[in-house]
């Protein structure tokens, strides 16, 4: 009877060692499938962080290329291959010319990637009154600007007798490198989306039928 007890004993001492392994083991599993599914999370976490400060400094870049060369994008002119930021034809005109109430023009941004994809969409409108704008092919986010007078005092350095300020606001959208089409640029815009103004001067002469705009 001594015998049978202590080999009932020892079974029992195995049977108990045996579940508590099982247990540990189950415990370190469900710990390290924890850990993946924090380290996938960590990971399109940081992935889509990453995309998220592309897209951002994209659209600035786009911004403030448009705001440094503005007089370009005013005038339309041509760089040094002979190439306009939008088209220029019997039909469409130069922003300078373009009536202030109905838009303005919009463009690829000249900035480009390592790849050679524009880094951003950008869109110039007239800043005019609220009660004179017309509808416009821009965007929303482009038509969204303050309302205020088109034409304002002459900027500073500039004659106030022969000068005048002309207001203008510029958008800038980001483009996603990874669904980009030249033919369809504006399918692959993303977010997000950042604006400026832009004062620049004119003879007063030339712009004196846009007063109260």
């Amino acid at each position: 009877m001594k015998r049978l007890a202590e080999k009932s004993k020892g079974r029992n001492d195995e049977g108990n060692a045996l579940l508590i392994v099982m247990v540990l083991l189950f415990l370190v599993t469900m710990i390290g499938i924890a850990s993946m599914n924090n380290s996938v999370v960590e990971l399109r976490l940081a992935g889509s962080d990453r995309v998220v400060k592309r897209n951002f400094y994209n659209a600035e870049a786009g911004l403030f290329e448009a705001v440094a060369n503005f007089e370009r994008i005013y005038a339309n002119e041509a760089d040094a291959d002979g190439n306009r930021l939008y088209p220029l034809d019997s039909a469409t005109f130069p922003l300078r010319d373009r009536d202030p109430k109905k838009g303005g023009v919009s463009f690829a941004s000249p900035v480009l990637d390592g790849d050679g994809i524009p880094v951003a969409w950008i869109e110039v409108r007239a800043i005019v009154l609220k009660v004179n704008r017309e509808s416009s092919t821009l965007s929303s986010d482009a038509d969204e600007v303050p309302s205020i007078a088109h034409i304002g005092p002459a900027p500073p350095g500039f004659d106030k007798a022969t000068y005048r300020t002309r207001r203008y606001a510029v958008t800038s959208t980001a483009i996603d490198p990874t669904t980009y089409d030249a033919a369809n640029p504006t399918d692959s815009l993303t977010g997000p989306t950042i604006q400026c103004g832009v004062d620049i001067g004119e003879e007063f002469d030339k712009v004196v039928h846009l007063v109260g705009l």
